[in-house]
């Protein structure tokens, strides 16, 4: 199973500190005749911030709740992972009391040196509708703690899936964007293949289709791509007043390289 056990970890986020942090058990779901969450395991009940280990590879984070097996329609995941953020700005949320609240429930890559080159891919399926603001929804982050924040995201933000970039000129390296339409309701493959380095780091990242093989996005970069690092993917978003709930699921991860 992608999961195995659930632990506390302390890792930094892009804009504040994590607080104390509250260890999940895994709860089984019990096994009922039309129950759609009857081939489920809930691995975070959305109540508290909750930290698990999956292998040495990959650790999960969450304020949602989060359910190993998904019983979303259209999904083509093997081993898939529910996500759910709550559309009520004082829930799920890892930091209560914060005057910028942020619902996140994340994935992450193991913390990774400068000079060290990587390869992962994994799954993503994002339910319509997905609310948008001008405010950050991250599906997906190059993290590097010794930056302090990510380097890039990519985000769900006004209507369209954007690459941002904090660390280059997007008018120059060409950062795309997509209608949040044609990214919502399939099951996309996502592989990231970069080398950590303060100035002689490198970044591709291919968003592809995964009924059709169709390239739905890609970016390449080169320069700063941080240090102590960690790529990121799931759902990380500043709570706001009439934000819609989201609901995706993610799995098949892989390390290629």
């Amino acid at each position: 199973m992608f999961f195995t056990n659930a632990l506390s970890l302390f890792l930094p986020i892009s804009a504040s500190l994590v607080t104390p942090i509250t260890c999940l058990a895994i709860e089984s779901i019990s096994q009922r005749d039309n129950n759609p969450r009857s081939s489920q395991t809930q691995l975070a009940s959305g109540s508290a911030i909750g930290y698990g280990k999956i292998s040495n590879s990959l650790s999960w984070q969450a304020s949602g709740p989060l359910y190993s097996g998904c019983n979303l329609s259209g999904v083509k995941i093997s081993d898939c992972y529910q996500l759910t953020l709550s559309s009520v700005a004082t829930q799920n949320l890892e930091d209560y009391g914060s005057s910028t609240p942020r619902q996140r429930t994340e994935f992450l890559t193991a913390s990774a040196a400068a000079g060290t080159t990587h390869e992962y891919q994994w799954s993503y399926f994002l339910k319509s509708p997905v609310g948008t603001s001008t405010h950050f929804f991250h599906l997906m982050q190059l993290f590097s703690r010794d930056d302090g924040g990510p380097i890039l995201t990519l985000d769900a933000i006004n209507g369209v899936i954007a690459i941002k970039d904090n660390y280059r000129d997007c008018s120059k390296t060409g950062c795309p964007t997509i209608p949040l339409s044609t990214f919502t309701d399939k099951t996309t493959i996502h592989t990231v293949a970069v080398t950590y380095g303060a100035s002689n780091g490198s970044f591709k990242y291919v968003i592809t289709d995964s009924a059709t093989s169709n390239v739905l996005l890609s970016y390449s970069a080169s320069g700063n791509m941080g240090g102590n690092a960690s790529i990121k993917f799931g759902t990380y978003r500043l709570a706001v007043s009439n934000m819609k709930s989201s609901v995706a699921a993610v799995g098949d991860f892989k390390v290629l390289a």
